[in-house]
């Protein structure tokens, strides 16, 4: 009788841990557990630090959200999270830029309240999810996944929107051609946009800081065609002018001055075209003139 209650006992014990949920996180990700049972009510259980393996109640479903440091690219290649960003400069010059932002997501579970009066249990992390992240499906239910594509609709609605902002409030400051041409303008450009950004992305999250960014780089903008042909021939003109402030400062100091040296590049001129092969020039007696032929 013992040993059959002892069978049942042992085989009822293995249902329950089969039918268990599991906590599985990795060194780069947190999660949270929601009670998702027969009889439990939808509700925050419980924050799952990194690395960490644990058996919670049956049925109950985990989200799992990256810790440490992400990055939020955008460009006109294929496999970034956004397409390329526009902004205008200050004399009307529309830009498109490229780069990458990086950011930490939130995943303080300490127990806060937030600026409307509502307690969160979880912390950030658990309004995050709750507020934001569950809209777009982005977490994963399993441990070490990658997030789904929902993450990056998510990042492109909040990050993307708040950096597509500043970087339009800040690029009235400068001319395309400082952005474009000026290291220093650019770098003092990228800054700008990182100190706005944070601010402009608590707009979008309730006023609490969700997302947190750590740096904004921002390459060489793509400027337009008409500008890009612009600024070579601009650019072509100004070599020119140099090539003949140099041919200038050359005769002023030639010995017997500019004619002096006009008959210097003349006869180089001759030098370079005999080289060439694109003058022929006979040998004559001595005394006689010279006669140079072309080919």
């Amino acid at each position: 009788m013992n040993r059959r209650f002892t069978v049942a006992l042992l085989a009822t014990a293995t249902l329950a841990v089969s039918g268990c949920s599991i906590a599985n996180t990795t060194a780069s990700e947190v999660a949270l557990q929601y009670g998702a049972g027969m009889f439990d009510s939808r509700v925050f259980v419980q924050c799952v630090p990194t690395g960490t393996r644990e058996l919670n109640d049956i049925a109950d479903d985990h989200y799992y959200y990256p810790a440490g440091q992400r990055d939020f690219t955008f460009g006109p290649d294929e496999g970034l999270d956004s397409a390329q960003l526009t902004s205008t400069t200050s004399d009307a010059q529309e830009i498109s830029v490229s780069g990458t932002v990086k950011f930490t997501l939130n995943t303080d579970c300490a127990e806060f309240t937030d600026p409307s009066g509502k307690t969160w249990p979880g912390g950030r992390l658990q309004m995050f999810h709750e507020l934001i992240a569950a809209k777009y499906e982005a977490a994963p239910l399993e441990g070490g996944e990658s997030m789904r594509e929902g993450w990056r609709k998510l990042l492109r609605n909040y990050v993307g929107a708040a950096l597509d902002r500043a970087a339009d409030n800040e690029a009235l400051k400068y001319g395309w051609l400082q952005l474009y041409t000026d290291p220093a303008k650019k770098a003092q450009w990228e800054q700008d946009v990182l100190g706005q950004l944070p601010e402009i992305l608590k707009t979008l999250t309730q006023g609490v800081e969700l997302i947190s960014i750590n740096a904004v780089l921002l390459q060489k903008p793509d400027i337009q065609p008409a500008l890009m042909s612009g600024l070579t021939d601009k650019q072509a003109a100004e070599l020119r002018n140099q090539a003949a402030e140099v041919d200038k400062k050359a005769a002023e100091n030639f010995p017997g001055g500019l004619a002096g040296y006009q008959a210097y590049q003349q006869q180089q001129a001759i030098n370079q075209a005999i080289k060439d092969g694109k003058v022929q020039v006979l040998p004559v007696p001595q005394g006689s003139p010279i006669i140079v032929g072309g080919k």
